[in-house]
């Protein structure tokens, strides 16, 4: 599954413990690209920052979804789909 949209929060630095091992990844929340009133919140795993700014588009490859019970948030795992402009 893929999630592209429009990055609004960015937080680098985060470090959480996935399949096991701990990893690297910033917290991000992003405005779907078709319909941008949707918004989901997302880990971009192995990664301590990305290059993409606040404001720019993003693409996300999900590799796990998680939602949390209490809550009811639904929280995407990815990894940054690195592409050339």
């Amino acid at each position: 599954m893929i999630r592209e949209g429009t990055l609004l929060v960015k937080e680098p630095g985060k470090k959480t413990i996935f399949q096991g091992e701990e990893h690297s990844y910033v917290r991000c929340v992003i405005a779907d690209l078709t319909d941008p009133e949707r918004h989901f919140e997302c880990r971009v795993l192995d990664e301590e920052d990305i290059s993409i700014a606040i404001g720019e588009r993003i693409k996300l490859e999900v590799i796990k979804v998680v939602t949390e019970r209490q809550s009811g948030i639904v929280r995407f795992d990815c990894h940054l789909i690195k592409t050339q402009d």
